[in-house]
């Protein structure tokens, strides 16, 4: 982006999207900047399709605006306010709840809370840096309880994978996916998605992990205690705990919840260029909706 954000201000943010044309702009240039390619015949050749910020193929004669398939696509509500929400997200340290976000936007709660997720999906990592070196492969529980209609309280728990990066005495790169147990088809899924096959590896003494011990070069074994636990993933353990109950107090979609987590972490030397970075990543995002997002 040639107009760098000078500081991390919410005046910048307004300065540089004054207007609901100003964000169109940015989005067709962000969104086009390698060349038009029709969705619907794969043709490269466009003219205007009649409406600022639209192109339409010459072949099919397919319109596309600037928010099609991407995760502005159809939002009923200021643009402006859309990208004011990305900036909130992005910008604050521990993240932004809805709640905040519709009393400082003036939006309806739930219209937040959508937009929202679809933010966090564009949180999701790539995972094009495996991890090497040194890592640590925990899991550990997070409990909840869940309301139901009747009035009566349920109570249950969700497991999740970490996969710790340990870069001298702290952690480099952090990656934590929800699993349904402590199977070792599970463990094996996450640990192949987000290790390299040369990183030395050092696990917990349980049955879920003899396949990982079979490809990876192990260093450690630890018999999983409360005395005796790997250090660094119980500190990101504690983190992801009270990060959770201090911004979103429940963790019912809780893949999006670890997804954000493990972007802010990743890129915590991210000034302001984490709100750019976060934009171009819902341009290239695949539209999202309701169903999906929920289910």
């Amino acid at each position: 982006m040639e107009e760098k954000f000078k500081s991390v201000s919410i005046y910048d943010l307004y300065e540089r999207f004054p207007s609901r044309d100003s964000c169109l702009a940015y989005l067709a240039k962000k969104k086009w900047e390698s060349g038009f390619t029709c969705k619907h015949c794969g043709h490269h050749h466009y003219c205007s399709g009649g409406k600022p910020y639209v192109r339409q193929c010459t072949r099919c004669r397919y319109k596309e605006s600037a928010t099609a398939n991407t995760l502005f696509h159809k939002v009923k509500f200021d643009l402006v306010k859309a990208f004011a929400i990305v900036y909130f997200i992005a910008t604050n340290k521990k993240g932004i709840s809805s709640c905040e976000l519709s009393r400082t936007l003036q939006l309806r709660q739930k219209t937040c809370w959508l937009f929202r997720l679809k933010v966090l999906s564009a949180m999701e990592t790539h995972r094009n840096v495996g991890l090497s070196g040194k890592v640590e492969i925990s899991d550990f529980e997070i409990g909840m309880k869940k309301v139901m209609k009747n009035g009566r309280e349920v109570r249950y728990k969700k497991r999740v994978v970490l996969a710790v990066e340990k870069k001298g005495k702290g952690v480099s790169h952090v990656y934590a996916d929800e699993v349904n147990h402590r199977g070792y088809n599970q463990i094996n899924a996450v640990v192949e998605r987000t290790v390299n096959p040369d990183a030395l590896i050092s696990c917990y003494k349980l049955r879920g992990y003899d396949q990982i011990c079979k490809k990876y070069q192990v260093i450690s074994r630890v018999k999983k205690t409360k005395k005796t636990i790997m250090p660094l993933s119980y500190r990101i353990e504690n983190s992801i705990v009270f990060w959770l109950r201090g911004i979103h107090h429940h963790a019912e979609l809780l893949q999006y919840y670890l997804d954000e987590f493990c972007y802010r972490f990743n890129r915590n030397q991210m000034k302001e260029e984490i709100f750019v970075h976060l934009l171009e990543r819902m341009v290239c995002h695949r539209p999202r909706t309701y169903m999906e997002i929920i289910s």
